[in-house]
């Protein structure tokens, strides 16, 4: 394959060369392109058709509605009881995660500042120590791969 053969993508003009073998002249054909930089797209566009709105006329039920049955009101009941239970297990989860955090603000107020100074420290030696140990196990240890 020819170099001139091959499609250029941006291209403003595309030539095509023809090399005459035997007195080696070479003959160029210029076709000239559109001044399009996209895709050309030949497909044709699809038509919608918008529906049209539909009118809907009242349904009138001259029917007499039944009445509930016992089973109906006892499952209503039965779900209305559950939501209710369910209901109260939030709440007193709720209350008791309140009364939990406020007795540890509470301790935390007590705290002296010498004191948080001490746990900060800890804290960033506990974290440093478990980094030392994940950076020995990662570059130091023995790999199975």
């Amino acid at each position: 394959m020819s170099a001139s053969n091959i499609p250029l993508a941006h291209a403003e003009e595309v030539a095509e060369a023809v090399v005459d073998a035997a007195s080696g002249d070479v003959e160029v054909t210029e076709e000239e392109t559109a001044d399009f930089d996209g895709p050309v797209d030949n497909d044709p566009v699809p038509v919608v058709d918008e529906p049209e709105e539909e009118q809907h006329e009242p349904v009138v039920d001259d029917e007499p509605v039944e009445e509930d049955s016992g089973e109906d009101e006892a499952a209503e009941e039965e779900a209305a009881a559950a939501e209710e239970e369910e209901t109260n297990i939030v709440s007193e989860v709720t209350e008791s995660a309140k009364s939990k955090i406020s007795e540890i603000v509470g301790h935390i107020k007590d705290i002296s500042p010498q004191q948080k100074k001490k746990i900060a420290a800890g804290a960033l030696g506990v974290w440093g120590v478990a980094a030392g140990a994940g950076w020995v196990l990662n570059n130091l240890g023995g790999s199975d791969e």
